[in-house]
């Protein structure tokens, strides 16, 4: 299996049917940004302390593997030079779209996260990579290539997702209902 083509057409398909990680955010929420009110999440639930930010105005910032027009979109607003890289022609286009409604730069790159040798090293002073490192089978390639293209002293925020998650049936779990999907084999 070409496990970057299967991500691909995963991900266009989640655009497709409105995969809440693929819904733009609304103008209030760069009006907002543009004001200096912004908040993003690495997880499905609990913003990012803004300690953990270097300041945005002026900074380039590489969202990896994060298109779908939610955070590009809001780093923008908030003044960074944002570079958005994702597999996804379809999540890339929701980043393009809120730039476009909002005149926001975005540059998108289509490309797979575990070579980003579309990118100039030492280029970037955040990486901010959302959930993405459970769609690759060793997430070494990636780290190595965030190492390249990051600047000195730069920093890297990466969210992860715990694999028990995966058990559960998705749309159950939206409502708070925990129904178990997949067992776990017994094992000694």
């Amino acid at each position: 299996m070409n496990i970057r083509d299967y991500n691909r057409a995963a991900w266009d398909h989640q655009v497709a049917t409105g995969n809440r990680w693929t819904l733009p955010v609304p103008p209030d929420v760069i009006a907002a940004a543009r004001r200096g009110e912004w908040s993003v999440v690495l997880t499905p639930t609990k913003p990012v302390p803004r300690e953990w930010f270097p300041p945005l105005p002026g900074l380039d910032v590489l969202c990896l593997a994060s298109g779908g027009g939610q955070q590009a979109p809001v780093f923008a607003a908030a003044g960074a030079k944002v570079t958005s890289f994702d597999n996804s022609p379809a999540q890339l286009a929701r980043d393009r779209e809120v730039a476009d409604r909002d005149g926001l730069a975005i540059t998108t790159v289509e490309g797979d996260m575990r070579d980003l040798s579309a990118l100039a090293g030492a280029s970037f002073g955040l990486i901010f990579h959302a959930c993405s490192n459970g769609f690759v089978p060793d997430i070494r390639p990636v780290w190595k290539e965030c190492a390249r293209v990051l600047r000195p002293g730069g920093v890297l925020l990466a969210g992860f997702v715990n694999p028990v998650l995966c058990l559960f049936d998705d749309a159950k779990m939206e409502r708070g209902e925990f129904e178990v999907r997949h067992r776990i084999p017994y094992s000694a």
